[in-house]
């Protein structure tokens, strides 16, 4: 019986996603990106993150909207940028909402824009800044 009860609260998708959200919390640095050639080369133009456990962020990304809230919800995260227009935010969208793949590697985490048509991934790979 306590096997049971011990995989049905396992199971629980609230708790999954509770879970995605506490290991988030942080500040992240983008430091490398997949290159079309397989590999992970240096990040050029850097950027950070820094989400709160209360649904917001900071993010150095974009100069003219640096705040904002998001989400997860099953492998992806939602940024909601608080921006007064889309284009401010530079990218093709028809909002001010990016999805990105979520995933995880080691302490790290990498995020595969969803928004861009991309030959060989696109992945981005930010490390905790501590």
């Amino acid at each position: 019986m306590s096997c049971s009860l011990f995989t049905s609260i396992s199971c629980d998708t609230q708790d999954y996603g509770m879970y995605e959200v506490d290991r988030i919390v942080g500040s992240w640095k983008l430091v490398e990106i997949y290159n079309d050639n397989n590999q992970w080369t240096p990040a050029e133009n850097t950027y950070s993150y820094t989400f709160n456990e209360d649904g917001t962020f900071i993010s150095t990304r974009f100069p003219q909207c640096t705040i904002g809230s998001y989400s997860i919800q099953d492998d992806e995260i939602y940024l909601d940028f608080d921006c007064t227009t889309n284009r401010m935010i530079g990218i093709a969208s028809t909002s001010s909402t990016i999805v990105e793949e979520l995933d995880y590697e080691d302490v790290n985490i990498i995020f595969t824009p969803a928004y861009s048509d991309c030959d060989q991934g696109c992945r981005l790979k930010f490390k905790p800044i501590n």
